[in-house]
């Protein structure tokens, strides 16, 4: 990925949500999934119904960021509470909170399923990371595979409701619908949502409108 791409992503997640984490110690990969993105996978076709017949832009503009290879994940957080999307049992919890216990040590694979607003998103950024690490009081390491070198080349940063995650690895790649995005595709998934807000505001009063669509209403491009 260049850095466009980073970019990219940045932008179109400012609205976006932290839907599910996956890690994979067989495989030495950690997946993190984000859902209303500012990015389509293919375009929107309006077929000019009235609004409370048209179900064509139901999307969830979702996008899966795997890092590989070295895997490092930290939560950076004040209170207990901020591992609840965890669902850990309450043993685990507590060899995370009183030891180095880790999920890559407990668990050959690991996956929970939740919704996270985010507040912050960064790649690359290491002025925002050190600015979150003394934001937050507390810091837990959460994976680390494998464990020989401090140094990374990737690093994704990002703040949620009470809590802020560290990821870190030397490979990262981006899937959509589980198909590898080059840095083209996610260029392209970018400018089709752009050209799709663009159409859902010129037809928005009109019998051609879309169905009311939480990102555009939301969104402003001034």
């Amino acid at each position: 990925m260049n850095a466009r791409s980073f970019e990219i992503i940045e932008e179109a997640i400012s609205n976006g949500v932290w839907t599910w984490l996956e890690l994979d110690c067989y495989s030495n990969s950690l997946y993190l999934e984000f859902e209303r993105l500012q990015l389509l996978s293919k375009s929107i076709v309006n077929p000019f119904k009235p609004v409370q017949e048209s179900t064509y832009n139901d999307y969830r503009g979702e996008l899966a960021i795997r890092f590989g290879t070295n895997i490092y994940l930290a939560i950076l957080y004040d209170d207990e509470d901020s591992f609840d999307f965890l669902d850990l049992e309450e043993d685990i919890l507590n060899s995370f909170l009183n030891s180095d216990a880790k999920l890559s040590d407990n668990d050959s694979y690991f996956y929970r399923q939740f919704k996270k607003e985010i507040r912050g998103f960064k790649f690359q950024d290491e002025d925002y990371s050190s600015n979150l690490t003394k934001k937050y009081k507390k810091e837990i390491v959460l994976a680390q595979l494998p464990n020989k070198k401090d140094s990374y080349d990737f690093l994704l940063s990002f703040e949620l409701d009470n809590f802020a995650i560290i990821v870190k690895g030397d490979i990262i790649s981006c899937f959509n619908d589980f198909e590898s995005l080059s840095d083209g595709d996610i260029k392209r998934a970018s400018n089709d949502w752009i050209l799709y807000y663009l159409d859902y505001w010129i037809k928005k009063g009109t019998e051609e409108e879309y169905d009311e669509d939480f990102l555009c209403e939301n969104i402003s491009f001034d």
